[in-house]
């Protein structure tokens, strides 16, 4: 790489995309699926002020091409949602904590022994379920400036969203960098967040009905010590 072109090793970073549906279902058990989720150890379906939670996505990490750090522990991920969430002024999420305490849940497997299917309670998700894979290879993402982790002014080449092949991807994501729309996560922001890293994006998936507000994301950071700790963030246009 060029001299000139430096700065960019300096702030690409890979990720692992999600395709969700557009392809033959597998059906299986522990396949990464959207608007669903089919595995279980034995848990009650999750709960929060009396509703039963929606199922958000399930994410074989096992599958994916790339898979950062603070997530190599996790063979399943899962993610809920209640379906006013957003009412609730929410920041953390802790997994040691078995039942929901928040408008968001978090389930995860370290192993795929001992998972069965699920028992699907009576909720009221109007999201339509799909399977999603992975795409077959690593991606390159670049940060908004939001969270740009040098300061790109200072190299006197120009506006950073001019220069050629600074695309955000923006998709359900493992790695990479939070597709920003507002703001940087508080995370970036906060002095209590310093701990946290970030580790995936839940998109707006319009296949399966699933949107965060109009067109937003999810965010989502680990703790670099405490693993059952989580942050969580969200935005919209």
């Amino acid at each position: 790489m060029s001299q000139e072109n430096a700065w960019r090793q300096k702030i690409e970073k890979p990720c692992s995309a999600l395709i969700v549906g557009g392809f033959r279902p597998t059906n299986e058990l522990t396949s990464s699926c959207f608007g669903e989720v089919r595995a279980s150890a034995g848990e009650e379906w999750p709960s929060f002020n009396g509703q039963f939670l929606w199922p958000v996505c399930q994410l074989n990490l096992l599958d994916a091409p790339y898979v950062p750090e603070c997530l190599k522990d996790i063979a399943v991920f899962q993610f809920f949602v209640f379906e006013e969430y957003w009412n609730f002024d929410v920041s953390t999420i802790d997994t040691v904590v078995k039942s929901p305490t928040g408008p968001f849940f978090i389930r995860t497997y370290n192993e795929l022994d001992g998972i069965s299917r699920a028992h699907i309670a009576s909720h009221s998700s109007t999201f339509r379920p799909f399977e999603a894979k992975w795409k077959n290879s690593t991606l390159v993402d670049y940060p908004t400036h939001d969270t740009m982790p040098i300061d790109f002014d200072a190299l006197g080449i120009g506006d950073y969203y001019d220069q050629e092949g600074v695309d955000q991807v923006q998709a359900t994501k493992l790695g990479g960098w939070p597709s920003c729309i507002q703001s940087e996560p508080w995370w970036d922001y906060r002095a209590e967040g310093k701990e946290f890293e970030f580790a995936l994006q839940i998109d707006s998936e319009d296949k399966a009905k699933c949107h965060w507000g109009d067109g937003g994301a999810v965010y989502l950071a680990r703790h670099k010590t405490m693993k059952h700790l989580w942050a969580v963030d969200w935005q919209c246009f």
